[in-house]
C-alpha cells in the first residue's frame, strides 16, 4: 500500500470527524501502524492520543482533548454512525459540557464523559460517569453528542461540583437564554440540602443561591421575584459592536475584517486586530450558521484512485480557509469528471458544505456568469489522475539546474526522467535536452525512470564508470534518494566525485547524508490562492489577482557542489 494509498484512506475516514481518525478505523482499509508511524514523521499526521491521528492539512479542531476522548470510547465507528446512537455510545458531559457550550469557564481537565453501562478506563486524563440518559437531555454541538445546558447542571449538582463554579454556568447560560430558571428549578430541588440549605428551600432557592455564591446575577424569576444581587458585574462573550466601538469603527468594517477583506487599510485593520484581542472576541460560528444557513465549511475534492497526495498544497488551502473562520473537508469522490461534478452538487444542494475547491476537473460545473457561479473552484493544475499540468509541469528549472552546476565546473550530465506518462516528467526532460546543447554542455543521456527510488537506484548502479558525467539530475527527490544510495553502494563520493540534483523539496531530502539539493515548488502558495478565490466568491467579491511569483527555487544542498572538491 503506497503512501498516497494511505492518506487517501485516511482523508476519507477523517471526513466529518474534525479531520481526526483512529488506528481501529482503517485497518480495515490496510492501513498498517507503520504506515501512520512514518506519515507522522514526515509531517503529515500528528499523533494526539493513544490510537487518535489528526490531519495536519486540516486546521486543529476546538475542544481537540474533549474528541479525542470521546472517539477512543468507541475508536471502530464512525462519528456519524455514533450520532444515531449517542447515549449507546457516550456523551460528553460535567465540565466539558460547560466548555463545549462555552459556559462558565469550568477546568476540562480531566475530560469527562457519561456512559450507559459500568466501563473502566486507564486514562488518568479522562473520568467516565454511569447514567442512563433519554434523548431529551442530548445535543450536538460542533459534531459532539453533549449534555443540554439544564441536564449539565443536574449532572454538576449530583456530583457536588463547586458552588460557585457552578453558579457561573447558571448565571451565564440564563443569561444567553439556554436554559430558563422556571423550568430548571423544579429538576435541581431534590440537591438544595447538599448545598447546606434549610430542608424548605426550593430549586429556585438553590439556583439563586449558587449565583450569589458566584457574584453573578440570576435573571428574576416568574411572579416578580427580585433576583439575587451581584457583587461583581457579569461576564459575557463579547459582541461585534463592543469590537466596534473598542476600534471606533463601524460594525460593517468589524465584520469586513472577520472575512478577512484584502482592500481594508492597514491602520484600520490593526486597530480593530488590537481591539479583537483585547476583548478576546470570537465568531460565534454556531448562531451565524443558523442565521445564515451556512455550514462554515469547505470540501476539497481529490480524485477517489491516485498515487499522489499534494500536501503542501492542501496545507495551503485549508490555512487560508481556516483564517477566515471555515473548517476544511478532504474528500475522494469517484469516478470521471462528469460523476465527480454530480456528488460535488449533491454535496452543496443539501447543504453539506458551502464551497468547493477541486483540484481535478469538474466539468461545467464552476462556469457561469460571475453572478450566477455556484461557489466552486476548480485548481486547473491537476489532471483526473491528478497529474501536474499547468504551472506545476513546467520545466524550465531543469534549465535553471543545468546552469548551476555548469558554474560549479560541470559539463557532463545524466538525467534520469520520471514516467512519461506525466506532462511534468516530459517538460523537464525535454527542457534539459534543449537547455544541454544551448548551453554547450554534453549529456550521456536519458534514463527512462518511473518517479521511483528503485529507478534512480538502478540508474546510478548502471552508469558505466567511465562515462564521464560528473552530475545527475533526478525526475524527483526520491529518485535522487536512489541514485544517492546507488552510488554509495559503488563507493563513489557525493558530491566529492558526483553531484546530484532532486526535484520537489521533500521533507526527508533535509536530513538524508548528505541532504539533498533539490527544487523548492511553492505549492502551499498555490493552495492559499485558489482558497482565496473560493472565498472572494463566496462573499460576492471580486475573484483577487494575485499570482505566485516564486512557484520554482533552486535549493542547493550537501549532494551537489564543484567538480573534484
Amino acid at each position: 500500500m503506497t503512501q498516497a494509498d494511505v492518506l487517501r484512506a485516511l482523508d476519507a475516514r477523517a471526513a466529518g470527524q474534525w479531520g481526526l481518525v483512529t488506528t481501529t478505523q482503517v485497518k480495515p482499509d490496510g492501513v498498517q501502524g507503520v504506515q501512520l508511524l512514518r506519515l507522522e514523521r514526515a509531517g503529515a499526521l500528528e499523533n494526539v492520543g493513544h490510537g487518535v491521528y489528526r490531519l495536519v492539512s486540516s486546521p486543529p479542531p476546538e475542544h481537540l482533548r474533549i474528541k479525542v476522548a470521546w472517539l477512543r470510547l468507541d475508536p471502530g465507528t464512525p462519528v456519524r454512525d455514533r450520532l444515531t446512537d449517542a447515549p449507546g455510545s457516550g456523551v460528553v458531559s460535567h465540565t466539558s459540557a460547560c466548555a463545549v457550550h462555552g459556559l462558565g469557564g469550568l477546568p476540562t481537565d480531566p475530560v469527562e464523559l457519561t456512559v450507559p453501562s459500568r466501563r473502566t478506563t486507564r486514562d488518568e486524563t479522562v473520568v467516565l460517569h454511569r447514567a442512563a440518559m433519554d434523548a431529551d437531555d442530548i445535543t450536538v454541538v460542533d459534531g459532539l453528542p453533549v449534555t443540554t445546558v439544564p441536564r449539565t447542571v443536574v449532572d454538576l449538582l449530583d456530583d457536588r461540583a463547586d458552588a460557585a463554579r457552578t453558579g457561573v454556568f447558571v448565571a451565564e447560560a440564563a443569561a444567553r437564554g439556554l436554559v430558563r430558571v422556571d423550568d430548571l428549578a423544579p429538576r435541581v430541588a431534590a440537591f438544595a440540602g447538599a448545598y447546606g440549605l434549610p430542608s424548605e428551600a426550593t430549586g429556585a432557592d438553590l439556583l439563586e443561591f449558587l449565583c450569589e455564591r458566584a457574584g453573578r446575577a440570576l435573571p428574576a424569576r416568574k411572579g416578580g421575584r427580585p433576583a439575587a444581587r451581584a457583587s461583581a458585574p457579569e461576564r459575557k462573550r463579547p459582541t461585534i459592536w463592543e469590537v466596534a466601538e473598542r476600534a471606533g469603527v463601524s460594525h460593517q468594517t468589524v465584520s469586513r475584517f472577520l472575512k478577512n477583506d484584502s482592500g481594508m487599510k492597514p491602520a484600520t485593520r490593526a486597530r480593530v486586530e488590537q481591539a479583537v484581542a483585547e476583548l478576546d472576541y470570537r465568531p460565534n460560528l454556531m448562531a451565524r450558521s443558523m442565521r445564515t444557513r451556512r455550514t462554515h465549511r469547505i470540501t476539497i475534492v481529490l480524485p477517489e484512485l491516485s498515487g499522489f497526495v499534494p500536501i503542501p498544497l492542501l496545507r495551503g488551502a485549508s490555512a487560508a480557509a481556516h483564517e477566515a473562520g471555515y473548517m476544511t473537508d478532504v474528500v475522494g469522490l469517484e469516478g470521471g469528471e462528469s460523476r465527480r461534478a454530480s456528488s460535488a452538487l449533491s454535496l452543496l444542494e443539501t447543504r453539506q458544505t458551502d464551497g468547493v475547491l477541486s483540484l481535478v476537473p469538474l466539468g461545467d460545473l464552476a462556469d457561469g456568469p460571475a453572478d450566477e457561479r455556484r461557489p466552486v473552484v476548480v485548481l486547473g493544475e491537476y489532471d483526473d489522475n491528478l497529474q501536474s499540468r499547468g504551472r506545476l509541469a513546467d520545466g524550465r528549472p531543469s534549465e535553471e539546474i543545468l546552469r548551476h552546476l555548469a558554474d560549479q565546473g560541470h559539463r557532463r550530465f545524466l538525467h534520469v526522467a520520471g514516467s512519461q506518462d506525466w506532462a511534468s516528467a516530459r517538460n523537464r526532460r525535454a527542457v534539459y535536452v534543449e537547455a544541454v546543447e544551448r548551453l554547450g554542455l554534453e549529456s550521456f543521456g536519458v534514463v527512462d525512470g518511473d518517479w521511483s527510488v528503485r529507478s534512480g537506484y538502478e540508474a546510478a548502479r548502471d552508469l558505466p564508470a567511465d562515462s564521464g558525467v560528473t552530475a545527475v539530475l533526478a525526475a524527483n527527490d526520491y529518485v535522487a534518494l536512489g541514485v544517492l544510495r546507488g552510488f554509495q553502494d559503488r563507493g563513489v563520493r557525493v558530491p566529492e566525485e558526483m553531484s546530484v540534483f532532486g526535484w520537489d523539496d521533500e521533507e526527508f531530502t533535509r536530513y538524508f547524508s548528505p541532504s539533498i539539493s533539490t527544487v523548492h515548488v511553492n505549492k502551499e502558495e498555490v493552495g492559499r490562492q485558489s482558497m482565496l478565490s473560493l472565498l472572494a466568491l463566496l462573499r460576492g467579491e471580486p475573484e483577487p489577482r494575485s499570482e505566485v511569483t516564486d512557484l520554482f527555487h533552486l535549493v542547493p544542498r550537501g549532494s551537489s557542489g564543484p567538480v573534484g572538491r
